[in-house]
């Protein structure tokens, strides 16, 4: 699947994305987030639409830590379903692909 159009789906949270998972089904989807991640790295090495992808980019990442955030609020029912025990690392490696992303543009 072309990088970009991950990274559309994404930011869309069309069906099959690792957004529409996680924040309209309530469930990680180890498949889609690898999909996600690879494509994030793979569009910071391109150098055509920058500003699209990085505010697409930045959408996506803070939807997942909103996601994350409201899984572990006593307060709200938002719960994600599937959340692997190593969500941490998870968030690690996300954060360390979206900070590739931006610092290779510098």
């Amino acid at each position: 699947m072309d990088n970009k159009q991950i990274l559309k789906d994404n930011f869309e949270e069309k069906d099959g994305s690792f957004l529409y998972f996680l924040h309209e089904k309530s469930v990680f989807n180890k498949e889609s987030f690898k999909l996600l991640y690879e494509a994030i790295r793979a569009v910071a090495d391109e150098n055509v639409e920058i500003s699209r992808n990085a505010q697409k980019i930045a959408f996506i990442y803070g939807t997942i830590l909103k996601c994350f955030l409201y899984h572990f609020d006593k307060n709200d029912k938002y719960k994600i379903m599937n959340l692997p025990e190593n969500y941490n690392k998870i968030i690690e490696i996300l954060s360390k692909s979206v900070e590739y992303y931006f610092t290779t543009r510098i």
